[in-house]
């Protein structure tokens, strides 16, 4: 009787450590789909915002390129201006011309970044950059506007090249005097501009797409001759 008694006990006692191994296993099972899930979402939406970086990066390093481009279109105009302010200097009297200068402000992603509100998925640097027109870019527009009001408020006095923009002793008249420094100062900030975007811009937005990326830097420095 006690034989029987001991081994219903022992029976009894291993039916329910099975039970309670049965429930936590069960509850671990819980746990773990519940972890995973979590893991994936916060890896989903790491994920996404990575995602909407890179993109960004991209279609920024394309919309400077053409930025650059423009004020490389420009540069040819800010030549011919650059030899007027020179034989100017030399007293010889040339023609001023007109105004011609352009300047195209390429804000299509600055808009749509604000409007979505994905500057957050930005590196705050980025951001700088495109809010505040590094590189020059925005005094660089305001001195282009500055130009063209002087410019054309002036026009009609070019009419007549004989009386126009000097004095009987070769310089230039008081409301033309702005047109040399203007014109060399804006010729310096397109330049600025210009090398700025393609040297330092542009490249550190593609490096930025490959840190995200994880792929290694690339090597710009020339190998050294073994």
């Amino acid at each position: 009787m006690k034989a029987f008694l001991a081994s219903a006990l022992a029976l009894v006692s291993k039916v329910l450590n099975l039970d309670v191994f049965k429930y936590l296993f069960e509850f671990f099972i819980v746990f773990l789909g519940v972890y995973l899930a979590f893991v994936l979402t916060d890896y989903q939406e790491d994920q996404r915002e990575c995602d909407i970086r890179i993109q960004h990066y991209e279609n920024f390093a394309v919309e400077l390129a053409a930025l650059a481009e423009m004020l490389e279109f420009e540069k040819v105009k800010l030549d011919a201006h650059m030899k007027v302010v020179d034989e100017i200097a030399q007293g010889t009297r040339p023609h001023i011309p007109p105004s011609d200068l352009l300047f195209v402000d390429a804000t299509a992603l600055r808009d749509a970044a604000f409007n979505s509100r994905h500057f957050e998925a930005l590196d705050s640097e980025i951001v700088q950059q495109i809010i505040t027109g590094s590189f020059g870019v925005a005094l660089l527009k305001a001195r282009v506007e500055s130009f063209n009001e002087k410019s054309n408020a002036l026009l009609p006095t070019l009419a007549n090249r004989e009386e126009c923009c000097y004095d009987e002793n070769g310089q230039l008249l008081d409301h033309w005097q702005w047109y040399p420094s203007l014109v060399q100062a804006i010729y310096r900030l397109n330049r600025v501009a210009h090398d700025g975007i393609l040297n330092r811009a542009i490249p550190d937005l593609h490096a930025n797409i490959r840190r995200i990326r994880n792929l290694p830097p690339i090597n710009t420095k020339p190998e050294s001759d073994s």
